[in-house]
C-alpha cells in the first residue's frame, strides 16, 4: 500500500495484461486496421509529426517497461520518444497525473543544483518530466527524462492541466462509447440510488475554484461522482449503480474536439461530443462500456452541470477503487485525492 502524495492525481491498478506494445494511432470509429508496429528507439532518438493531427487536447502515455513515451493530439499519435523512468529505489510512480507547473529553466528543490530544463511538474513531491540523460535504462530519481529536443517540443504543446498517464505496460487508446452519454444515463432504476448519507452529500461549490482544467472521477466504491477544477473539488454527487458488487471498468476517458453528427444527444439539445479512453485494466470494449452505462444513474440535473463544464481536454476517469482522503491504492498505481502542497 502507497499513501498518495499528489494535487491531482487518479485512480487503480493498472494490470499487466494491458496488452501489446503496438504504438499506433488512435483508431477511428469503422476502421478496423491493423495496428502499426513502429521500429525501436535508440536511447536519446525520438520522433515527431505534428502535422498528424494541429489541434486538439494533448494526451502522453509513458511506459516504464519500454523506456517510451507516446504523444497523442486529439486522439491521433503524434510523437513518441526514448525515456529513462526512476532506478531501483527511486522508481517512478504509476498514475494518471496532470501537468501542475511548468518552467523552461528549473533548478531542482531536492537535489541541490540538478538543472531540469523543459521541467513539467507531476506531483508536488517532486515527479515531473525533464530533458536529461537518457543511457537506455530507468535512471534517474523518479522524474522521466527527456532526450532535450523532444522535451523542448513537448513544453511547446502541452498546458497547465494537460493529462500524463504512467504506466508498467503501455495501452493504446481508442474511441471511446461517449462517457458524456455515460454521465447522463438514467436507465437505472431509481429506487438503486445510494442514501446520500452514506455516501456523502451533494457538494456544487464552483465558487471554490473558479478558473482551470476541469475532470471528473466516478468510483465505484464510493458510489459518487467527483467534479475537480484546478485540482480542487468543487462538487460531487451520489450514484446508483445496480450490482454494485460487481466492479466497474477502470480508465481514462479524454474529451476530444469536435462533435459527432448524428450520435444521440446526451442533453437535450446539445451535440454529443467524441472522446476516446486508455483503459486501465482490460481491454474496454464497446458492450464493457455500454454495460456500465446501463447500470449507472447520475441525478439529471448534477449531470447537466457536468456537460456545461466538459471542454476538449477534460478527463473522466472511472475506478471501482475510493478517493476519499485516507485512501491509499491496493497496488502502486495511485488514485485521485484532491490536496495542495
Amino acid at each position: 500500500m502507497k499513501n498518495i502524495s499528489a494535487f491531482l492525481l487518479a485512480v487503480l491498478a493498472l494490470a499487466a495484461s494491458c496488452g501489446p506494445l503496438e504504438a499506433q494511432l488512435f483508431k477511428k470509429k469503422g476502421q478496423g486496421a491493423a495496428p502499426l508496429v513502429e521500429p525501436k528507439l535508440a536511447p536519446g532518438q525520438f520522433e515527431w509529426y505534428p502535422e498528424r493531427a494541429p489541434a486538439g487536447p494533448i494526451l502522453v502515455v509513458v511506459s516504464i517497461d519500454d523506456q517510451v513515451a507516446y504523444v497523442y493530439r486529439n486522439s491521433v499519435q503524434i510523437a513518441r520518444s526514448t525515456v529513462s523512468t526512476g532506478a531501483p529505489g527511486h522508481e517512478t510512480p504509476n498514475g494518471v497525473f496532470t501537468i501542475l507547473e511548468k518552467n523552461r529553466v528549473h533548478e531542482s528543490n531536492i537535489y541541490k543544483g540538478a538543472q531540469m530544463p523543459n521541467m513539467q511538474r507531476l506531483t508536488w513531491s517532486g515527479i515531473a518530466m525533464h530533458a536529461g540523460q537518457l543511457p537506455g535504462y530507468p535512471a534517474s530519481h523518479g522524474c522521466i527524462r527527456l532526450p532535450y529536443g523532444f522535451s523542448d517540443k513537448l513544453f511547446g504543446i502541452t498546458e497547465k492541466g494537460g493529462t500524463v498517464v504512467i504506466t508498467r505496460k503501455y495501452a493504446k487508446p481508442s474511441t471511446s462509447q461517449k462517457p458524456a452519454s455515460i454521465l447522463l444515463s438514467s436507465k437505472v432504476d431509481p429506487g438503486s440510488r445510494p442514501a446520500p448519507a452514506l455516501v456523502g452529500k451533494t457538494i456544487w461549490d464552483p465558487a471554490r475554484s473558479p478558473s482551470g482544467p476541469v475532470n471528473f472521477l466516478i468510483s465505484g466504491k464510493d458510489l459518487s461522482i467527483y467534479v475537480y477544477r484546478n485540482g480542487v473539488l468543487i462538487g460531487q454527487s451520489p450514484i446508483g449503480l445496480s450490482d454494485p458488487a460487481r466492479p466497474i471498468p477502470a480508465g481514462v476517458f479524454l474529451m476530444l474536439e469536435g462533435t459527432e453528427p448524428g450520435a444521440p444527444a446526451v442533453v437535450p439539445g446539445r451535440p454529443a461530443r467524441p472522446w476516446a479512453t486508455l483503459s486501465l485494466e482490460q481491454e474496454m470494449s464497446p458492450a464493457a462500456v455500454e454495460d456500465f452505462r446501463n447500470r449507472l444513474h447520475i441525478p439529471v440535473d448534477f449531470a447537466r452541470r457536468l456537460y456545461e463544464l466538459a471542454h476538449p481536454g477534460t478527463i473522466l476517469v472511472t475506478t471501482a477503487g475510493s478517493s476519499n482522503a485516507g485512501t491509499s491504492s491496493g497496488t502502486d498505481f495511485t488514485i485521485m485525492r484532491p490536496q495542495g502542497r
